[in-house]
C-alpha cells in the first residue's frame, strides 16, 4: 500500500476571478471540447505555484461547487461530467520547443496523471511533467476572465478568447499567426502536423476561416459581457476582427485586430471627477485643437463610461484601436447625446470648431 502523502490545496467556494495560464499552455496544440476546456480551466484557476512545493497537488471539487460554477444541476453532475472526465484524462497537448538545429518541434504530453469523480467529488491530478508549463510565467501569461470563459459555450470561441487574453497588457502585441500555427492551436492537427482524420473538412481554408475565426469573433463580439471588455475592429476589407495576410492569392496568415478596453470602476472615479476629466480633455481638443494622447483618450473613455455614455466611450475605444492597427483611417464621431446642460455645451463647442475628431497619430 502506498505511503505517499498527497497535498490537497484548499478550494474555497469563491470562484477565482481570473484563470492565469502560462504562455506555453496558451500557445500549445490542444483539442478540448467546450466542457473539457471548462474542467481544465477550473483546475488552472485554482492552481498556485506553492501547491507544488512538496508533491504533485490533488485538486478536489464538490458537486455543489461544480454545479454552481459549470451550470450543471447537482443531480446530473455524475452523468454529465463522468464521461467528460474520462475523455479529459487521456488528452495530450503539444508544447512548442526548438530543436538543437533551430527547428520548431512539438512535444506531446498528457495533461493529467489521474481524474476521478466519486462520492460527489471530482479529483484532478495534473501531470508533473508539465509542472513548469503550469506554474512558470517568465514568458508571460494570459489573464482570462473566469466567468466569461465558462459562459462561452463553443469550443473554438473559448480557444480564441484565451488566445487573445494573452495580449491584454500594453506593449505586447499579437503578431501575425500562420494558418498552420492556428490550426494547431485550435486542435485540428495530429502529432505529425497533419489534419486529423475527424477534422478533414478543415483542410479547406474557407471552412477553417468560417468556423474557427469568423464565427468565434462573432460569438465573442456579441457576448453581453465580453463585448464590454474586448473590442474587434474591421479591416480595410471589411472583415471584423482580423486581416488576411496573403502571398499572391494564397492566404498565409491572419492578423487579429482587437483591443482590450480599459474599464473604470467606482474606486477610480466619482461623478465630480468624471465630469472634470471630460471638461478638461474635451476643451483641450475642441478649443485648443490639441491632439489627445492614447492615455488621455483612455481616461476620457472611462469617464464617459462612468456617467453612462457607453456609445461615446465606444467611439473613443474604436479610435484607439484604429490608431493601433489602421493609423491612416480617420474615425467619425457621433454628436454628443443630450444628457445634461454641460454635455450640450461640449456639443456646441464641437460644432463651433468644425466638429474635429480625436485625431490619429
Amino acid at each position: 500500500m502506498s505511503t505517499e502523502q498527497y497535498f490537497h490545496p484548499v478550494v474555497s467556494d469563491n470562484l477565482p476571478k481570473h484563470i492565469k495560464k502560462g504562455h506555453q499552455l496558451v500557445f500549445s496544440r490542444q483539442d478540448l471540447s467546450a466542457r473539457e476546456a471548462d474542467m481544465f480551466a477550473l483546475m488552472i484557476a485554482h492552481m498556485k505555484g506553492n501547491d507544488w512545493n512538496d508533491s504533485t497537488p490533488h485538486y478536489e471539487f464538490t458537486s455543489h461547487q461544480l454545479s454552481e460554477w459549470l451550470g450543471v444541476e447537482s443531480k446530473h453532475i455524475g452523468s454529465n461530467l463522468s464521461p467528460v472526465a474520462n475523455r479529459l484524462a487521456s488528452r495530450k497537448i503539444g508544447i512548442k520547443q526548438k530543436s538543437a538545429k533551430g527547428d520548431t518541434e512539438f512535444d506531446y504530453r498528457p495533461l493529467f496523471k489521474h481524474i476521478a469523480y466519486k462520492n460527489g467529488v471530482l479529483t484532478m491530478v495534473p501531470n508533473d511533467m508539465l509542472k513548469s508549463e503550469y506554474i512558470e510565467y517568465n514568458h508571460g501569461f494570459a489573464l482570462i476572465n473566469t466567468r466569461n470563459f465558462f459562459d462561452v459555450k463553443k469550443e473554438y470561441s473559448k480557444r480564441l478568447y484565451e488566445l487573445l487574453s494573452r495580449f491584454k497588457n500594453k506593449g505586447y502585441e499579437m503578431h501575425t499567426q500562420s494558418l498552420q500555427e492556428l490550426k494547431g492551436m485550435f486542435g485540428l492537427l495530429d502529432e505529425t502536423g497533419k489534419i486529423k482524420k475527424d477534422k478533414s473538412s478543415f483542410k479547406n481554408n474557407s471552412v477553417f476561416m468560417k468556423r474557427c475565426i469568423r464565427e468565434s469573433i462573432k460569438d465573442l463580439s456579441e457576448h453581453p459581457q465580453i463585448k464590454k471588455e474586448l473590442l474587434f475592429i474591421n479591416s480595410d476589407k471589411g472583415d471584423l476582427g482580423f486581416a488576411l495576410v496573403k502571398k499572391g492569392r494564397t492566404i498565409t496568415g491572419i492578423k487579429f485586430l482587437f483591443r482590450w478596453i480599459k474599464l473604470g470602476t467606482i474606486d477610480d472615479l466619482n461623478q465630480h471627477d468624471a465630469i472634470k476629466i471630460i471638461k478638461d480633455l474635451e476643451l483641450k481638443r475642441l478649443q485648443k485643437n490639441i491632439k489627445l494622447s492614447d492615455g488621455e483618450l483612455e481616461i476620457l473613455a472611462i469617464a464617459y463610461q462612468y456617467i453612462g455614455k457607453d456609445e461615446k466611450a465606444a467611439k473613443i475605444e474604436e479610435t484607439l484601436a484604429k490608431r493601433q492597427f489602421i493609423p491612416e483611417q480617420e474615425p467619425e464621431l457621433d454628436q454628443q447625446d443630450d444628457i445634461d446642460y454641460f454635455l450640450e455645451k461640449i456639443n456646441s463647442l464641437s460644432e463651433i470648431n468644425g466638429n474635429p475628431n480625436y485625431k490619429m497619430k
